[in-house]
């Protein structure tokens, strides 16, 4: 198939596009200003069919072009940080542009047509797990409030029948295939500059990017209807990650004991200081949440019918530090 994919210049978009070529797919990949010439591109295209044009998925043309003759389409594109000075462009790309983006691919009646969310528009979930069942969330950040509405127009369309796949992904770990970092390893790269690391009570999903692109990559069958996928790996609980960091960057790290309430009121103060100075991507109060609350997902459907089984995330995370490119 030609696969149209916006976001695949990204940290997971790569590994994606990556893992679709490798199924024999061609790929039409939509390149924002600030990507053109971007290395990654280079390597993708020693891996197979690659077109590649500039344009801004903010513009209704450029949706047309990307979307003109392609069978599929993989929407990876998205701004994930916690500058909250960022929340109109979050707004503009999140949320509106995915809007336009799905809605065009229906009409133009791509199959199946897969949106990239997060597990970050379920959370809190009613229910204790979050699953594929799960309600959107209100969303707490501008990041959770965007992707919360870009997934409520995914499941209206999903309701009238059209064959919208939609996943969620945890807190993504695992080497990069030649771009820049992703979110989370950009969010602990303070702890391993400085050995230092709060000992706190908790833990989160996470996933490794290779599986993320595993089930992308899956999703690309056409004629399965509406479906969506939980990704949402193993809970690896704070003082596994901080072990993980260890024996990745061979250092070791002074623990210091913080209490749950400390450090969500750490990261309130983090939140504020974000619309008034670029701290870059630190904690966030949504993310001190999830953090401590530990919430788990039933990956079960997802795992069950892509035939998967989760790589673990701790290996991934000390394999984020090597220089080699991911196999």
């Amino acid at each position: 198939m030609l696969i149209g994919v916006t976001g695949g210049t990204g940290y997971v978009g790569a590994h994606c596009v990556r893992a679709l070529l490798a199924d024999g797919h061609r790929m039409r990949l939509l390149v924002g200003p600030d990507a053109e010439g971007a290395p990654v591109l280079d390597h993708l295209a020693e891996l197979g069919d690659v077109d590649v044009f500039s344009g801004d998925i903010r513009e209704q043309a450029t949706i047309t072009c990307l979307l003109d003759g392609c069978d599929a389409v993989l929407h990876g594109a998205g701004v994930v940080g916690t500058d909250n000075r960022r929340s109109a462009l979050m707004w503009e790309v999140n949320a509106y542009a995915t809007e336009a983006l799905l809605t065009e691919a229906v009409r133009a009646g791509l199959d199946p047509v897969v949106s990239v969310s997060s597990y970050s528009a379920l959370f809190p979930p009613p229910d204790g797990i979050i699953g594929p069942d799960t309600p959107t969330a209100p969303g707490r950040s501008a990041y959770a409030k965007t992707k919360g509405y870009a997934d409520r127009v995914a499941r209206r369309l999903q309701q009238q029948g059209a064959p919208i796949v939609i996943t969620y992904p945890s807190s993504v770990v695992g080497p990069a295939f030649h771009t820049a970092p992703g979110v989370t390893e950009r969010g602990w790269a303070p702890l391993v500059r400085y050995a230092v690391a709060p000992r706190l009570r908790g833990g989160m999903q996470m996933i490794d990017v290779r599986d993320v692109a595993a089930v992308h990559a899956g999703a690309m069958r056409p004629g399965r209807g509406p479906r969506r996928y939980v990704c949402g790996g193993e809970l690896v609980t704070f003082d596994e990650m901080i072990d993980a960091l260890e024996r990745g960057s061979v250092r070791r790290f002074r623990r210091i004991p913080l209490s749950p309430g400390v450090f969500r009121g750490m990261s309130r103060i983090g939140d504020t200081l974000a619309g008034i100075v670029p701290l870059g991507d630190g904690l966030t109060y949504e993310a001190a949440l999830l953090l401590t609350a530990a919430t788990p997902t039933d990956d079960s459907a997802t795992l069950a019918d892509f035939g998967l089984t989760w790589r673990s995330p701790r290996e991934a995370i000390m394999s984020s530090f090597s220089d080699r490119a991911p196999a």
